[in-house]
């Protein structure tokens, strides 16, 4: 598609030139720093116990008194560090009269939607790298080990279930841009669905669970809670099983940690839905962008 290419390095250069994504990715970066030096604290004083297992997976989800872990910050603040990236994509070039004068220009309606939300993605993409990748050299510097090939695998997949996570958020946020013509507005939407599927959704979830339905069919319908599993999953290999089991077969179970590709094959329904919500709502972002008329002004 013309002027795909070209619209990806644009948004690119705009995201890492931005003054919005310099402070979030301060903000990323400290608090990302902060949790790591506090998880290796507590497991330096385990190491004796646990013999030094998974210790680089530990860094990203271990707590400390009141700091949450880096994977519990993920979950609940990730999805308003994506939404804020796009919330005023489309309108704010809408309104400025730019979107037009691109689209004037030999670049198809689609090639600009999709550069913007693959450029916001990878801008995601890039930040979650250096991450876990400062972290995991923190790590080890003060621990003086290096992560087994497991470890790195599970890196890997969280770092690929992260970004598809916050990649449906790009598009929720894409689609509010899309469809409210003002900024205002495109950010209410964004902060409210945010503020639903984190804290809401879970109050309405404890109240069906009040009145004896379903909960756990309920929950799956929420993206935070798909990616939460999995990357509990992922992160932590002795979780082996999601749904609730009897105390005698608990005490049957041997206690060993699952392989990479077992837990991989545990929370595959996960990642898969995880997978189809990202592209079901940047389907219906592309459509409802398709479909509206932007002329030159």
């Amino acid at each position: 598609m013309a002027g795909t290419l070209e619209i990806f390095r644009k948004e690119l250069a705009d995201h890492l030139t931005s003054q919005r994504l310099i402070i979030m990715a301060i903000l990323v970066y400290t608090i990302a720093i902060s949790v790591s030096y506090s998880s290796i604290m507590v497991i330096w004083k385990e190491l004796s116990r646990t013999s030094g297992a998974n210790v680089f997976l530990r860094l990203f989800t271990t707590q400390s008194d009141m700091v949450p872990s880096f994977l519990s910050f993920i979950a609940f603040f990730g999805p308003l560090i994506a939404l804020l990236l796009v919330f005023d994509s489309i309108n704010r070039e809408r309104s400025q009269g730019t979107a037009g004068i691109i689209l004037s220009q030999p670049i198809h309606k689609d090639s600009f939607i999709i550069g913007k939300f693959a450029a916001t993605s990878a801008t995601i993409l890039l930040i979650l790298s250096t991450v876990i990748v400062i972290v995991t050299g923190i790590g080890i510097a003060i621990l003086g080990s290096l992560p087994t090939v497991e470890e790195t695998l599970r890196l890997i997949s969280f770092l690929i279930i992260t970004n598809v996570y916050l990649s449906f958020w790009i598009g929720l946020g894409l689609l509010f841009s899309i469809v409210f013509k003002r900024e205002g507005t495109s950010a209410l939407a964004s902060l409210a669905t945010w503020l639903f599927f984190t804290i809401f959704f879970y109050m309405l979830a404890g109240y069906a669970q009040g009145i004896g339905a379903d909960v756990e069919v309920l929950l799956y319908v929420s993206p935070s809670e798909l990616y939460t599993t999995a990357s509990n999953v992922i992160m932590e290999p002795l979780m082996r099983v999601l749904s609730p089991v009897s105390y005698e077969t608990i005490i049957k179970m041997i206690p060993n940690p699952l392989s990479f590709w077992d837990s991989i094959l545990l929370i595959w329904p996960h990642i898969t839905a995880l997978f189809a919500g990202m592209i079901i709502i940047f389907i219906i972002s592309y459509v409802s962008f398709i479909k509206q008329e932007i002329r030159p002004t």
